[in-house]
């Protein structure tokens, strides 16, 4: 059974990545990726940082609210916790907002290094950005991962970077193939992916080896090379 997780503990990042864990907290430190903690009910605020006219930061919240979910750590608490073994953190970093702080006087989030987590994301985005390999595991789904705008994909450990076009018709498969309607109408696809071309060949011919991504039945269907 194949369970599609949000995130993961370090000894299942290790095991992918195979590597040590030296090497995983020298990432961590250096900021090359980001950990993550899971809270329950934190009384947190989350806003901007804007510069005043004096140049000086300023903060601008827009929530405060009690939340739960995940919050990456910095990089320089994670430098402190690997080497005191647990922390004590009242901020923390996320995605949405340009700061994440604990308010109204609440107690800080205790930390334990086993509490620190990689989310899917994240681990997505360092084998993107870094070509990274993972390990090969027996049972695993084949791998297929992508950035947003899906201009930078790893498929089956090739990696490739598409144009605005290439991209979008990759954007297309995957949620066909999602919606477990893989095989599509090529002509279709290219047309909604606004290509001038109505030939999968033309449209990833700067690709030497797109047919490690695409799949065709000769019939003029397409999909993407997963199962």
């Amino acid at each position: 059974m194949h369970i599609e997780k949000s995130y993961f503990t370090l000894p299942e990042v290790l095991d992918r990545w195979k590597i040590t864990e030296a090497d995983l907290i020298y990432l961590a430190e250096n900021d090359q990726l980001r950990l993550s903690v899971r809270v329950f009910g934190v009384p947190m605020e989350f806003g901007d940082i804007e510069e005043t006219s004096h140049g000086e930061a300023c903060r601008m919240p827009w929530e405060q609210t009690r939340y739960s979910g995940l919050l990456d750590l910095h990089a320089s608490d994670v430098f402190q916790l690997f080497r005191c073994g647990e922390l004590h953190l009242n901020s923390f970093r996320t995605p949405r907002a340009d700061y994440a702080r604990i308010f109204g006087g609440s107690e800080p989030v205790f930390v334990l290094i086993g509490d620190l987590l990689l989310t899917r994301e994240e681990r997505d985005r360092f084998e993107i950005e870094t070509g990274f390999s993972a390990g090969d595991h027996a049972g695993e789904a084949p791998t297929f991962i992508h950035s947003a705008d899906y201009q930078e994909v790893r498929c089956n450990g090739d990696r490739f970077k598409l144009g605005p076009i290439q991209a979008e018709v990759v954007r297309a498969l995957h949620a066909a193939a999602l919606a477990g309607e893989p095989w599509q109408n090529g002509k279709a696809i290219l047309y909604g992916a606004g290509s001038r071309s109505l030939r999968m060949a033309d449209v990833f011919k700067s690709q030497a080896n797109w047919r490690r991504l695409v799949r065709s039945d000769r019939r003029g269907g397409y999909r993407l090379n997963i199962d």
